[in-house]
């Protein structure tokens, strides 16, 4: 019984270990995840993700409409990205609520006064792919990609720390 079990457990872990490749958000550059990564805006438009990063550095906030921590953080973000924005921030909501509750988003965005841009990640292709376990996720990008700063789920006052990474990067030099 217990050699049936191994061989279960071992086998699940082979077939789940290829499944999808996942990016380390801790470290290291996400520039390749991105631009391999298409989500319909909230009118349907299909958007790159790494299209933002030529812009500037790069808030991506993993969250969903149930999620009361995100609707937490989601008045913090536009002041954020309100103030921040003109320097050339970016933000980029990526909504976790799937297919079945899609045509929801586009009116409680609407209700709770987003300012900025919003994608659906219907099949959880980001969230799996930036490896985003929890809601929220939040990951700061600089230009190149690389992962500068990571938080899981939302601590109030927290939102200091980002905002100080973000003046770094928005005060850096862009390499040439």
């Amino acid at each position: 019984m217990r050699l049936r079990l191994a061989s279960a457990a071992f086998a699940l872990l082979a077939v789940t270990s290829n499944a999808v490749e996942v990016t380390n958000p801790a470290t290291g550059s996400v520039r390749t995840a991105l631009g391999e990564l298409r989500l319909p805006d909230l009118d349907g438009r299909m958007v790159t993700l790494s299209s933002y990063l030529d812009r500037g550095p790069v808030v991506l906030d993993f969250w969903a409409t149930w999620c009361k921590p995100c609707l937490t953080a989601i008045p913090e973000l536009n002041a954020l990205y309100d103030e921040l924005e003109p320097r050339g921030l970016q933000v980029v909501g990526i909504n976790e609520d799937g297919q079945r509750n899609a045509a929801k988003v586009k009116p409680f965005v609407r209700t709770q006064d987003i300012h900025f841009p919003v994608l659906l990640d219907l099949n959880r292709a980001a969230q799996s792919r930036l490896n985003a376990p929890a809601l929220p996720t939040t990951l700061l990008l600089d230009r190149d990609g690389n992962v500068v700063h990571t938080t899981f789920g939302y601590r109030p006052g927290e939102i200091q720390q980002l905002r100080a990474k973000i003046e770094a990067l928005l005060t850096a030099k862009p390499a040439e």
